[in-house]
């Protein structure tokens, strides 16, 4: 089915039926709870130890957290939510030139997640780029709005610091070396995805994302700080993470599920829409390289007094990402697939 944008500027009184998702699988919106003690962790912090700690707890009880003081001033973050405004908000002519629903493109326009194989359709426009190294692939990207392209540049070379810092003390966190998350990722991928959340006129019946974990290493997401929409799942509740100013939220792809044996959880998350305001998110995903082996560190499960068994076997990130895009997104965890019998 070819997917259609719905970013169109006009405001839809009714939900197209290819959006109407079965019964048994809606959002249920008033069975979702705020979360109270949603991490909020300071990376200006000067007491290593403590972040070190906050990380861990963080990691393993939720597999999302929100930082501030990360670096990234307020105004490279205005810029980019408002160009990424702008591009939206732009002709369908001008959009379309951009739109594929081909995954293996490294810059597109698209609609939804997948519409090659979905059968539902998800209320949702998003722009993907891929972002490192920028002087490879940003002769590809938007060159309207005109300050795109280095707005965008700009962005993407702090969140990629931000993402180190934080693969950092996720090291330190699982007792390994600061450099080891580093050393096994290797050249580090970076894509954006930029998404475009229209008003909804019936939320109930539909989502903007459903539920999935990432395929990736780490998450970083720069949230709409006016409008709700992200949610996470815990202990078979769903939470909704309300935006906090300044912050990101980062969460624990799969990859570092496995790398930390299962200890750290890449948790089941989804997007959900309202009838008010659009929203708009964007998420920057660093991957392993293409190349890297991704298993269990040897330190959580080697030692000599240790009874603890790799729970996933060895796979290269290229052979986890060819899997994760041919299935649907809302499947089983991908992990599952690479568990050791």
């Amino acid at each position: 089915m070819a997917g259609k944008l719905i970013s169109t500027g006009l405001r839809h009184t009714t939900l197209p039926g290819n959006y109407v998702r079965p019964i048994s699988d809606r959002p249920r919106l008033s069975e979702v709870s705020q979360l109270e003690d949603f991490p909020l962790i300071d990376l200006s912090s000067t007491d290593r130890s403590v972040l070190v700690q906050q990380i861990h707890q963080a990691c393993a009880r939720f597999g999302f957290f929100q930082v501030i003081n990360h670096g990234v001033s307020k105004q490279i973050i205005d810029e980019m939510v408002s160009v990424a405004h702008e591009f939206f908000s732009m002709s369908m002519e001008e959009k379309m030139k951009l739109y594929s629903d081909d995954p293996t493109k490294t810059t597109r326009l698209s609609t939804s997640f997948n519409v090659k194989k979905e059968e539902v359709n998800n209320w949702r426009d998003y722009l993907r780029l891929h972002c490192h190294p920028i002087h490879k692939y940003v002769h590809e990207w938007p060159s309207n709005p005109p300050s795109f392209k280095e707005i965008v540049s700009k962005y993407s070379r702090e969140v990629r610091e931000v993402g180190f810092k934080i693969e950092e003390l996720i090291s330190e966190s699982l007792g390994l070396e600061k450099d080891y998350m580093k050393k096994v990722l290797g050249e580090q991928g970076q894509h954006m995805a930029v998404n475009y959340y229209p008003p909804c006129p019936e939320p109930e019946l539909t989502y903007g994302l459903p539920a999935h974990t990432d395929p990736n290493a780490l998450t970083i997401l720069l949230q709409d700080t006016t409008v709700c929409g992200l949610q996470i799942l815990i202990d078979g509740q769903w939470f909704a993470v309300n935006p906090h100013p300044d912050a990101f939220v980062i969460n624990i792809g799969d990859q570092l599920q496995a790398l930390s044996n299962g200890v750290y959880k890449s948790v089941w998350h989804r997007a959900v829409t309202n009838t008010e305001n659009p929203r708009l998110s964007v998420a920057s995903f660093l991957c392993p390289a293409d190349c890297a082996v991704m298993s269990p560190a040897k330190p959580l499960w080697k030692a000599e007094d240790n009874e603890t068994k790799p729970i996933y076997r060895d796979f290269t990130y290229a052979e986890y990402y060819k899997k994760f895009w041919s299935r649907n997104l809302d499947q089983e965890h991908c992990l599952e697939n690479f568990r050791n019998n």
